[in-house]
């Protein structure tokens, strides 16, 4: 603590924004607030997605209200990029501009937690944990649901994600994380898997009502969900082999059946039998090369990923 009561460490807050005129000002209003009130330095990154309401407007909106209020914001800045890039892209061109001792990172401007639950996660980092993430009890989607199933059913990491609102990050994991690639496909799941301490707080969360994405947005994050599933986890090797076991087991009643008609009665139709079994083995030596060829990609995706690529417009320092 320091002489006035406030927390030393320089925190940093990135909030992705996507067409979020309706919530942003409140949203910030709760984040600067918390800021205010426990720290002498921080700074807050707002990365423009490609925004096309009034979100940039509300944002300016806050601050000439604030400023009217005699209220003081330490620093606003505001990534516009040039087009819509998806909120992994847009949240990685955020972290490179912070430069807190800490970083919360809001994902989604879903003011549905009290604001009391920022001091929460930010006082268990400070138990030891470089990544702390603050989880909602209720109202996961359905396809949430699946996905974070099938991720943990299939991950061969250590750490089971979720669905989040928000995290901090201490600058030793983000450090961790940039040394061991160069592209961050998925923060989340390099964040719970880098080797250091993790945790995550679960809190009754308010019904806000149900937030709609538009098309574009639906489809960068079934993107990312299914480009997640690929890089992190080895469902697809699971399931070729779970589809070269079942062809296996098939090829095997099929021999069984020929061996049987040779010794009884039973005369199947001339050529069937010969035809079958001929059609089993070519689709289990089929599926057991493609297993083969996922496992090999797979290898690939682990040792070397792609190189961070976004497209930033612009950067506006919003205050003094």
């Amino acid at each position: 603590m320091g002489q006035t009561g406030k927390e030393k460490n320089f925190i940093s807050c990135v909030v992705y924004l996507h067409d979020d005129e309706a919530v942003v000002r409140d949203f910030l209003g709760r984040i600067c607030g918390v800021m205010q009130d426990n720290f002498e330095k921080y700074e807050i990154i707002c990365v423009n997605d490609g925004c096309m309401d009034g979100t940039v407007e509300q944002i300016h909106a806050f601050l000439d209200e604030m400023e009217t209020s005699g209220g003081q914001t330490r620093s606003v800045s505001l990534i516009n990029l040039s087009f819509y890039q998806g909120v992994e892209t847009a949240m990685n061109a955020g972290g490179d501009l912070a430069v807190g001792d800490f970083l919360f990172e809001f994902d989604r401007c879903c003011p549905d937690f009290e604001p009391e639950l920022i001091m929460e996660v930010y006082r268990r980092a400070l138990e030891g944990y470089d990544v702390v993430s603050a989880a909602p009890k209720r109202g996961v989607p359905l396809s949430s649901r699946v996905f974070y199933a099938l991720y943990n059913w299939s991950s061969h990491f250590r750490v089971r994600i979720r669905q989040e609102r928000f995290r901090i990050v201490s600058r030793r994991a983000v450090n961790r994380v940039n040394q061991m690639n160069v592209y961050v496909p998925y923060r989340k799941a390099m964040y719970m898997n880098c080797g250091l301490k993790t945790d995550t707080l679960v809190y009754e969360n308010r019904d806000m009502g149900k937030q709609t994405r538009n098309r574009e947005e639906r489809g960068n994050r079934s993107g990312l969900a299914v480009d997640t599933l690929i890089i992190f986890t080895d469902i697809l090797e699971k399931f070729s082999m779970l589809v070269s076991a079942i062809l296996l087991g098939f090829m095997v009643i099929m021999f069984a059946w020929i061996i049987y008609s040779i010794f009884s009665t039973v005369r199947p139709v001339e050529g069937w039998m010969s035809i079958m079994s001929l059609m089993s083995l070519g689709f289990f030596m089929l599926s057991l090369m493609l297993t083969l060829i996922f496992k090999y990609l797979a290898v690939i995706l682990n040792m070397s990923f792609k190189r961070q690529r976004y497209v930033v417009e612009g950067v506006e320092k919003l205050t003094k």
